[in-house]
C-alpha cells in the first residue's frame, strides 16, 4: 500500500504550515523556479563580468552601486555578492579589512562600513522574521565577528588570608587541626 502524501499547508501568513512531519518548505521541495534562477544567474553574471575595482575611488565606487543596484531591486546585499562585484575573493577582503596585504585605510574603513550596513540589513530582516533566525547567526558569525561568548569573572580567594610565609601557614594550621593530629611536618 503506497503512502498517501499530505497537500501542503499553509498559515494565514502565507508561509509553509511545519506542523506535522511531512511538511517541507519550499526550498526543500527540489524544485527551483527557472525564472528565479535566471534572474539570480543574470545578476551575478553581470557581477562577474566587471573588471577588479582596483582603486580606493574605483571600490568606492562599486561599493555604492553594488548596494543601490541590490537594494533598488528589493534583492539582499551579502557579503559574497559585495565581494564578487568588487572582484575579488572573500579571503582578499577580509585581509583588507584587517589592515594586511593589500589594504589601506580606506579600504579597512569603507569595507567595515559596508559589511555592517548587511549585518544591520540581516538584523533587521531577522527581527521582522523574513530571515531564519539560524541563518542569520551563521552570518553573524562568520561574516560580521559576532560569537557565542559567555564572561566568567574570576576573584582570586586565598582561604589561607593574610598569611604569607611558610611558617605563617603552618601556625594556622595547626592552631585548627584536631587534638589527636598536633604537629605538620615540613
Amino acid at each position: 500500500m503506497a503512502s498517501e502524501k499530505k497537500p501542503v499547508r499553509y498559515t494565514k501568513d502565507g508561509k509553509v504550515d511545519m506542523r506535522g512531519r511531512h511538511a517541507k518548505p519550499p526550498q526543500h521541495r527540489g524544485k527551483i523556479d527557472p525564472e528565479l534562477t535566471k534572474e539570480i544567474g543574470a545578476e551575478l553574471l553581470y557581477w562577474y563580468a566587471k573588471p577588479k575595482a582596483v582603486t580606493d575611488e574605483e571600490i568606492a565606487e562599486r561599493l555604492a552601486e553594488y548596494f543601490e543596484r541590490t537594494l533598488g531591486q528589493g534583492k539582499l546585499p551579502t557579503v559574497e555578492g559585495m565581494c564578487l562585484a568588487l572582484g575579488y575573493t572573500r579571503e582578499t577582503i577580509w585581509r583588507w579589512e584587517t589592515g594586511a596585504e593589500g589594504s589601506t585605510p580606506f579600504r579597512r574603513d569603507i569595507i567595515k562600513k559596508a559589511k555592517d550596513l548587511i549585518a544591520t540589513y540581516d538584523a533587521n530582516l531577522v527581527t521582522e522574521g523574513k530571515i531564519h533566525p539560524t541563518t542569520y547567526i551563521f552570518r553573524s558569525k562568520n561574516y560580521y565577528g559576532m560569537k557565542d561568548e559567555q564572561e566568567i569573572v574570576l576573584t582570586p580567594n586565598n582561604p589561607l588570608g593574610d598569611a604569607r610565609s611558610p611558617e605563617e601557614i603552618k601556625k594556622r594550621l595547626n592552631e585548627r587541626l584536631p587534638e589527636e593530629i598536633t604537629d605538620i611536618e615540613d
